[in-house]
């Protein structure tokens, strides 16, 4: 099993391309890249700072991209520091240039989509094919409860949250947590019943498999490259946004590419309505 690096984590001092930012040089930042339950700033040439009172979300943030890096080649925003302070959490990494393929993909030819959709592919084959072998659990690196919002509650609750040692418990904990919400919104709960009895038996046999949770273009970032060798332009990819990764059963990725995106709810709240979406697609 993996031992995540104890907090506060720097990188090696070698691998900085500046002076590290102190918390006040990230909160005074006039470079805001986005707000909602994480603050995101770019500081200067090579930083970006994601801070929020969620620490524990930008914590698991910064040990997913640092088990990424120890682990994989594929590229990623180095970490350079991951601490909390004043019931903050801190993750200071890497700024990526270009864009977003979301933003991008509208102006790309058909040749240079597949250039980088053939980039993807090989980013998602490694990834899915991580050494060494996954463990005998689903949940976080750090053996810890599942990132993804459809397993999380208002307070902790293991059976809910995970770790899961077998597959069977992680899909009693999913239809554990449709029961609480249907319960709060005075639903009939037979649909949940039906869920209980035959969810477990549906999905069976499917290993644990490092999944980064959130793929989707707003999370893949994209910059041109001239080659001098072929005269053609080529293409950086790079993926972010990595709080939802973890080990989830290795049909998870997919299945939630249909989730709607009405379910990333603020606060990380599931509504009842994208949990039944999210199950109805399986």
């Amino acid at each position: 099993m993996w031992q995540a690096p104890t907090l506060p984590y720097y990188c090696d001092a070698s691998l900085l391309p500046a002076p590290l930012p102190t918390v006040a040089d990230v909160e005074n930042t006039p470079n805001t890249l986005a707000t909602g339950s994480s603050n995101v700033v770019r500081i200067g040439d090579h930083f970006v700072a994601k801070y929020g009172p969620q620490t524990r979300l930008r914590v698991q943030e910064g040990l997913n991209m640092i088990f990424v890096e120890q682990y994989l080649k594929i590229p990623i925003p180095r970490v350079y520091a991951l601490y909390e302070e004043n019931g903050r959490g801190y993750l200071i990494m890497q700024y990526i240039g270009g864009q977003t393929l979301e933003a991008l993909w509208p102006s790309l030819s058909s040749d240079e989509r597949w250039v980088i959709l053939s980039k993807l592919r090989g980013i998602f084959d490694d990834m899915r094919s991580l050494s060494p072998p996954s463990p005998p659990f689903f949940g976080s690196v750090d053996f810890g409860p599942l990132p993804y919002f459809l397993f999380w509650t208002p307070e902790p609750q293991k059976r809910v949250n995970g770790p899961f040692t077998n597959e069977e418990e992680f899909c009693l904990g999913l239809v554990e947590r449709v029961r609480q919400i249907f319960a709060e919104n005075n639903m009939h709960m037979s649909r949940t019943e039906w869920l209980r009895k035959y969810f477990p038996r549906s999905l069976t046999g499917h290993r644990p498999t490092f999944t980064h949770g959130d793929i989707q273009r707003k999370n893949i970032m994209v910059g041109r490259i001239s080659s001098t060798d072929t005269g053609k332009e080529e293409f950086s990819v790079t993926i972010i946004d990595w709080e939802n990764a973890g080990w989830y059963p290795n049909y998870f990725e997919y299945f939630i590419s249909y989730t709607s995106p009405s379910g990333r709810t603020t606060g990380r709240r599931a509504s009842k309505d994208s949990l039944t979406l999210s199950l109805s697609r399986l």
